[in-house]
């Protein structure tokens, strides 16, 4: 079992409070409570209409468009689109008044979206969630402390089918091939899960003997814009050398182990963009193209049920 995420605390002052919130754990469970802890410090008195506790989530993407001027000349320019998704407000407290140097602290829970969508931290296309407390005071800036925080990608909901997959990407193993040559990929748990290990077997089949400089293995999330003129980029968050300078006839076997970088590029599908991963066995081949074993995979970012 993947254990619990740990908790995170923040502080902040300005326009006359001192903050302090403490969150029970730095990545938030779709369809689960949050213990949230909520200090609030008066170096002034202040007069609130209310304290509210605000999640907030917003999509980003990039494309690029192409226009004419006047005398036919064309200019292609990358943008970034933004898009507030649904917020989660909670009222906190009601009227409220502090004095100078009187501290209140409130504890409440927190509902996270049963859906997210999840974190996704990519520059293509990609969703950031922030953490806001304020003061409603009615006149003037409101005091507030604002955090970032990420929402997670659940095993469970990736094996539910909620998000789109590739064939065969939720299977323990996967067949592969490129050419004459052809492979079986195997791969413990599934889903991968960003930030923890996994363990591999890879079989190679090669009818006649294939001569190489490495046998290297690669994790790749494709991430892109799924809009007019959206861009793509791709992100390796795992590779290893699998073997060096050999030859390869008939069939051998690797074994591998390691533990996926810990950076949110779950499997997702967002209104503007989607995230999907491939596990590459790559060949590399002197002064020839190099064969690609692929299977689909899926990505998680917490194990936890």
């Amino acid at each position: 079992m993947t254990p619990a995420r740990t908790g995170r605390t923040w502080t902040a002052s300005g326009h006359g409070v001192d903050w302090r919130l403490e969150l029970e754990r730095d990545r938030l469970l779709p369809g689960r409570l949050v213990a949230v802890r909520i200090s609030v410090a008066a170096r002034r008195r202040v007069d609130a209409r209310g304290l509210i506790l605000l999640l907030r989530g917003e999509e980003h993407w990039r494309y690029e468009v192409t226009t004419t001027d006047h005398e036919g000349r064309t200019r292609t320019e990358t943008r970034t689109g933004r898009d507030e998704l649904p917020r989660v407000p909670v009222a906190v407290s009601g009227p409220l008044t502090l004095t100078a140097g009187e501290t209140r602290t409130f504890d409440v829970e927190l509902p996270v979206p049963g859906l997210g969508p999840a974190t996704l931290d990519a520059e293509t296309a990609g969703v950031a969630w922030g953490l806001e407390a304020k003061l409603d005071v009615g006149s003037g800036r409101d005091p507030a402390i604002d955090v970032p925080v990420a929402i997670a990608q659940p095993v469970a909901l990736l094996r539910a089918g909620v998000v789109r997959v590739g064939q065969f990407a939720l299977f323990d193993a996967a067949d592969a091939a490129h050419g004459d040559i052809s492979g079986e990929i195997a791969l413990d748990p599934a889903p991968l899960v960003c930030g923890e290990p996994f363990t591999g077997r890879l079989v190679l089949r090669s009818p006649s003997p294939t001569r190489v400089q490495e046998v290297r293995a690669e994790l790749r999330v494709m991430v892109e814009a799924t809009v007019a003129g959206g861009l793509q980029e791709t992100v390796v968050p795992w590779s290893r050398q699998v073997a060096g300078p050999r030859e390869i006839t008939g069939e051998v076997a690797f074994d591998i182990a390691g533990t996926i970088e810990d950076r949110l590029l779950p499997t997702i599908d967002l209104p503007h963009g989607r995230a999907s991963a491939e596990f590459h066995l790559i060949l590399a081949r002197a002064w020839a193209r190099d064969p690609h074993l692929v299977r689909g995979v899926v990505l998680a970012t917490t194990g936890e049920v």
